[in-house]
């Protein structure tokens, strides 16, 4: 098989995965009720997370053996192939386990380390969005990008609890984005960055992330028209007229 048609493979295997496992979240939260566990940094997790992360897992390196993958749940298996999956079963946990439906499955494929596809599927709002480095993003059907605001003062940024602020020694960020912001709001996970790279709002701040939160939205904000860059133990993403402004303020106490 030509190194293309073993790309396009992937990018099936993965569209169908990420549907087989929103499906499998999905039909969990209907029933309610669930119980969490509260790891070891404080973040909560379901037995639903690490089941739907050993699906994802099986479906995926069952067709690719010799691919690597890396899951929020379970660890990281490494493969020969220079292909490697980064799952995030459920983006979004505290959402899930409490009812709230803004929460979602992520999955992301490298090759030699670079993010050249993701997908991320928001079961309980009927939302997806994917995207292929150079091929465009594809949510429901329709062209989509990035809002055009590029004045921090018209702004509309989102980001994720304060605690992840303390956690990574970054209050002084916060702080500069509660004073130059035009507007905040708390819609965090998988669906801020869903709002992100589908126009709805201006900015994504958050001062923590794995690799599981943002490989796979790496390929969708660029193809969507923005931007990423890290920041603090995460990253700062918005739209490109926006970006630079943004960022120095953030940094407005150091040189960048």
């Amino acid at each position: 098989m030509s190194p293309m048609n073993l790309q396009n493979a992937r990018i099936d295997a993965l569209n169908t995965t990420i549907e087989r496992v929103g499906s499998f979240i999905f039909s969990h939260f209907e029933k309610k009720n669930l119980a969490f566990d509260t790891k070891n940094d404080g973040s909560i997790v379901t037995k639903v997370d690490r089941e739907a992360e050993l699906l994802a897992r099986e479906l995926l390196l069952e067709q690719f053996p010799d691919d690597g993958f890396l899951g929020e749940e379970h660890g990281e298996i490494t493969g020969t192939s220079g292909y490697r999956w980064v799952v995030d079963p459920i983006d979004g946990t505290a959402s899930f386990a409490r009812g709230v439906p803004l929460f979602g499955t992520l999955i992301g494929l490298e090759f030699d380390g670079e993010a050249i596809a993701g997908s991320a599927n928001l079961p309980a709002i009927g939302e997806s969005i994917s995207a292929v480095v150079g091929n465009g993003v594809e949510y429901q059907g329709n062209n989509i990008k990035v809002s055009d605001i590029s004045e921090l003062k018209d702004a509309l940024i989102c980001t994720t609890s304060f605690d992840y602020y303390t956690q990574t020694n970054s209050e002084q960020i916060h702080a500069n984005l509660l004073k130059h912001a035009g507007s905040i709001r708390g819609w965090s996970d998988c669906f801020a960055y869903l709002l992100l790279c589908t126009g709805r709002i201006d900015a994504v701040v958050e001062p923590l992330l794995f690799p599981w939160d943002i490989i796979p939205w790496l390929p969708i904000i660029q193809e969507a028209g923005g931007k990423y860059s890290p920041i603090s133990h995460g990253g700062v993403a918005s739209n490109h007229n926006l970006h630079d402004s943004l960022y120095h303020a953030l940094h407005d106490n150091i040189t960048n």
